[in-house]
């Protein structure tokens, strides 16, 4: 893992590239694009928490052994997990697991012999979801990066995709948090619906205005309370407090500025947000060939 100083020299080098702009505004977009919620999961975590919990729960079914009913999407390991990365209560990470099976995402382990495990497995659907995610929501990134329109070709592969939830594991497991690089976003981070009406601020603006907006934006707050199935005085609360904290500026009607501190930490977000998927993309793809390598392949035989 790189150290503090190696990191904020890769973020710089983010986002003094010319395309950073528009790979910013189309990572935006996509989060918002493909977003799931509702009052029940709102309630339950926010935009940010719920997305880890995808991550934890498709990662510890990747890594099931089928000998051992301790391993895997066990609710038992989940919860456990949700308290190490300070996502959610045990009991809301179990009510959590209840939805994805209602909803398809999650099934029990057909191949689990010991039935006290509860083991779980996820499903295509979960799979499909969270590729979907990845592929729209970082496809702009790839004119950022050289090798980016080989990595996001390997999504398509499952062994790939297991490869790159465990770079991303082993970063949470080792302390990295996305929040902890990119403060000044509070009003929008740990509130539901927050992340996504952060994203919206960033693409709404026109084309020939930066990225995030300078101009004025118009922003209704019932399309947004609708949109990301939140009330509509949650959403105005969180544009109140966004103001007071001098995030930004209410002018006439819908119309809404972004203050340069807020234009700023945006920025630090999406590009800490691209580099360390993309980081981990590498460092899965780099770990598979080294593995398929002749050189990898005799080590292990000889080990």
């Amino acid at each position: 893992m790189a150290s503090d100083g190696e990191w904020q020299a890769r973020i710089a080098q983010v986002r003094a590239h010319p395309n950073f702009p528009r790979a910013m505004r189309a990572a935006a977009a996509g989060l918002c694009s493909h977003y799931q919620g509702g009052p029940l999961l709102n309630w339950l975590m926010d935009d940010r928490a719920r997305l880890l919990f995808g991550y934890l729960a498709l990662h510890l079914h990747f890594t099931r052994d089928p000998a051992d009913p301790a391993s895997g999407l066990t609710p038992t390991r989940m919860k456990q997990l949700c308290t190490e990365f300070d996502l959610c209560s045990p009991g809301r990470a179990g009510a959590m697991l209840s939805l994805m099976r209602f909803s398809g995402h999650l099934a029990p382990d057909t191949d689990n012999t010991d039935r006290r495990s509860r083991r779980l497995v996820a499903t295509p659907q979960l799979l499909a979801l969270l590729r979907s995610r990845w592929q729209a929501n970082f496809s702009g990134a790839t004119m950022l990066f050289d090798d980016g329109d080989r990595l996001m070709a390997r999504l398509d592969d499952d062994i790939f995709v297991r490869a790159l939830l465990r770079a991303m594991f082993d970063r949470f497991s080792t302390g990295f948090r996305l929040l902890a690089h990119t403060p000044g976003l509070g009003v929008f981070s740990e509130r539901a619906g927050g992340m996504m009406i952060m994203s919206t601020l960033v693409a709404a603006g026109e084309d020939d205005d930066t990225v995030p907006p300078s101009r004025p934006i118009a922003l209704s707050i019932s399309e947004l309370s609708r949109r990301f199935g939140v009330s509509r005085v949650h959403v105005a609360k969180m544009l109140r407090d966004a103001a007071a904290d001098g995030l930004i500026t209410r002018g006439g009607g819908e119309a809404i500025t972004l203050a340069p501190a807020l234009a700023e930490a945006l920025k630090l977000f999406f590009a800490n947000a691209l580099a360390f998927f993309f980081d981990n993309a590498r460092d899965a793809a780099a770990a598979l060939d080294a593995a398929t390598s002749p050189t990898g392949a005799a080590e292990r035989k000889t080990a």
